[in-house]
């Protein structure tokens, strides 16, 4: 086979799967549906992956290259400022959320890697202890340290429950999209669903810092 054919081939599989992955989550994606989205006979799937298995690990693969989960990081160093005032730490809570929204973006617009990536936490797949060590744990250690900046308080536990509201929500969407959409009553989420949880995002992780 001719090879820079092959490689196109091979690139439109993993692009097809991604956005199908990210659309509607991994257990629900046939490869027969992945074919056809890429242009490519199903058969080569197996060739050039050997079977589904192979291609999610490509996918995979081909998104931790891309995702550099180093937004939030970002926006903390250039607006701690803001924690030195009450005013400022509602300012700054804000614009965090917004943040993690932004990074967790599952709209059809932004890169579908995130969502695959996020969903892949969700299985005994290999690369799985990868993804937590270099993406996770560090946020995680970011956002209590945060929370015990403002608080006072040094309990991690406590920390740790606030952090898991400030994430869950969004991630929920990115990684189980499909889920969502099927317990929605309509079958659908409407354009402004992702604001309106934002909003409420919000508003708890303010009242559990007390600045509501």
């Amino acid at each position: 086979m001719n090879t820079k054919a092959g490689n196109k081939s091979r690139s439109a599989f993993i692009r097809a799967a991604g956005k199908l992955f990210a659309e509607r989550g991994i257990e629900r994606v046939k490869l027969s549906e992945i074919a056809r989205e890429a242009g490519v006979d199903a058969c080569m799937i197996n060739y050039y992956f050997g079977g589904k298995d192979g291609l999610i690990q490509s996918v995979i693969e081909e998104a931790l290259s891309r995702w550099h989960n180093s937004n939030m990081r970002k926006y903390y160093e250039e607006n701690s400022v803001l924690l030195k005032s009450r005013d400022g730490q509602t300012i700054f809570i804000t614009g965090l959320v917004e943040c993690v929204f932004k990074n967790l973006s599952n709209r059809p617009e932004e890169d579908k890697a995130i969502s695959m990536l996020l969903q892949v936490l969700q299985y005994p797949h290999p690369l799985r202890e990868k993804i937590i060590n270099r993406y996770i744990n560090p946020n995680v250690t970011l956002f209590c340290d945060i929370f015990r900046e403002i608080t006072g308080n040094d309990d991690f536990e406590t920390a740790f429950c606030w952090y898991l509201f400030l994430i869950c929500p969004k991630y929920l969407c990115s990684a189980c999209p499909g889920m969502i959409e099927l317990f929605h009553p309509q079958g659908k989420v409407s354009p402004i669903f992702d604001r309106r949880l934002q909003y409420f995002t919000t508003k708890i992780l303010l009242s559990g810092l007390g600045l509501s």
